[in-house]
């Protein structure tokens, strides 16, 4: 009751006296308000039922082409079904309208779908009843298929596979792992890879989580680079980090291990809350939560590259050594002698400082060379870097479910780990082969027959 009470809070948003809005625009705000309440509602009951919308456009587009691009709606309905394993409740579900009538859920779910893809271009609108695939749907299929996991490129120590993080994780060989390192679309964020809303994100993040734990060595570590989401149509916080840190926890029984912040200087603020009106400080920290399976990871902070004390810690030693008493300000004996400034430097702290990724670094110049759009949301290399070396050794496996441009591949392998890469976009992940195309151990491998579809 508390929290349901705590929501609906948010309905009302004081906007500064001295910022005059129209009806119109008020009326809009007070919609987009409502819609962040109904999500967060949504997502604090963490429902395993995602938007059929958003699961059937692509699996539609397959089935079509499937059935030689062109099917009537009464022959896609089973199929896609059966496809996504939809309950027998769900497909023989009806649902009443305001004026009475009722409708089947399940083909009304498949029909919208087919009408965005409509508006997207991607199915001609084509003679009624007949729903036809349109060039650029064939395109869009060039992301991987459901169920399939091809090879694109390898080396000695590295590989690099087309696939959705659900297949990938069943191609790799449990409790391989010393570490999973990714950062997953966030939710309410559009990108190529779709746009989920925070209950899809959180139903489909909690049964990847499931999978990779089966993937970690008893000591290893999986670490999710997230960033925090606006309710909607408010300038307060989604809890979305909170309810999935412990999903990870009472569900999969993962440890948190620890958390990392990074701090980029160069990241922008929230245009409508920072830059518009001015609520709210821009946010430049991230957060990588850190999970093991066991309470003790296999972590050394003394694998990180050591940092030499500032000149201020050590004239503050020497003035300690020369007072009489020892007693701290928060009232702490403390033996001075235990914090000397000895060889092996300070102790390293939770915090990662690092702009975003460069445009200008080998990656992105290949890219614009071979006119492929670079992946547009990179992290910088002292981010793998830093966990990496925390979390591993030299020759175990790092693997990044979801790698777009393989950052994480390119900095395990400097490091001398071996790294296994997979990515649900075949465009981004075959330019991340130009991070190692000039090694002499890369090798590209081509593509099966039928893996892409002819445009």
């Amino acid at each position: 009751m508390a929290a349901d009470a705590c929501l609906s809070d948010v309905r009302v948003v004081t906007m500064p006296e001295h910022k005059s809005v129209s009806e119109a625009a008020s009326k809009a705000r007070a919609r987009r308000i409502e819609r962040g309440r109904h999500t967060e509602l949504a997502a604090k009951s963490m429902t395993p039922r995602t938007s059929l919308q958003g699961m059937l456009q692509l699996p539609l587009l397959e089935e079509l082409e499937t059935l030689g691009g062109r099917a009537r709606p009464g022959d896609l309905y089973e199929t896609l079904a059966d496809r996504l394993a939809v309950p027998p409740e769900l497909r023989s579900a009806r649902r009443q309208c305001g004026d009475g009538q009722t409708y089947a859920v399940f083909p009304q779910a498949v029909r919208w779908a087919r009408q965005t893809a409509v508006m997207e271009g991607l199915i001609h609108k084509g003679d009624r009843g007949i729903w036809e695939l349109a060039d650029p749907g064939y395109a869009r299929l060039q992301r991987a298929r459901r169920g399939v996991t091809v090879l694109i490129y390898s080396l000695d120590d590295g590989l690099a596979l087309w696939a959705h993080a659900e297949d990938a994780a069943r191609a790799i060989e449990p409790g391989s792992c010393s570490l999973i390192l990714t950062s997953p679309p966030y939710p309410v964020v559009s990108r190529e890879y779709g746009k989920f809303s925070v209950p899809e994100w959180l139903s489909w993040m909690r049964d990847l989580a499931g999978l990779w734990k089966d993937l970690l060595t008893e000591d290893g570590t999986l670490a999710i680079n997230l960033m925090d989401a606006f309710v909607g149509g408010t300038p307060s916080l989604s809890p979305y980090i909170e309810r999935f840190t412990l999903t990870c926890i009472d569900d999969h029984r993962l440890h948190l291990s620890g958390r990392q912040f990074w701090h980029s200087p160069t990241k922008m603020g929230n245009i409508q809350w920072s830059s518009k009106l001015r609520v709210r400080p821009k946010n430049t920290v991230e957060q990588i939560l850190l999970f093991s399976k066991s309470p003790s990871p296999n972590w050394d902070t003394r694998r990180l590259p050591p940092t030499s004390y500032a000149p201020g810690t050590i004239a503050g030693f020497e003035r300690a050594l020369q007072r009489k008493r020892s007693r701290r300000p928060c009232g702490y004996n403390i033996n001075e002698a235990a914090f000397a400034p000895n060889g092996s430097g300070p102790i390293p702290g939770n915090l990662i400082v690092a702009a975003g990724a460069p445009g200008s670094d080998r990656y992105s110049r290949r890219c614009r060379d071979a006119g492929i759009p670079a992946h547009p949301a990179r992290f910088p290399e002292e981010i793998p870097r830093r966990i990496i070396l925390l979390t591993t050794e030299p020759g175990q496996l790092v693997y990044d479910p979801m790698a777009g441009s393989n950052t994480t591949g390119k900095v395990a392998l400097d490091l001398g780990r071996r790294f296994i890469a997979s990515e649900a976009s075949l465009t981004y992940l075959a330019a991340s082969g130009f991070r190692f195309d000039t090694r002499a151990d890369f090798r590209r491998h081509p593509l099966p027959d039928g893996a892409i579809s002819p445009v």
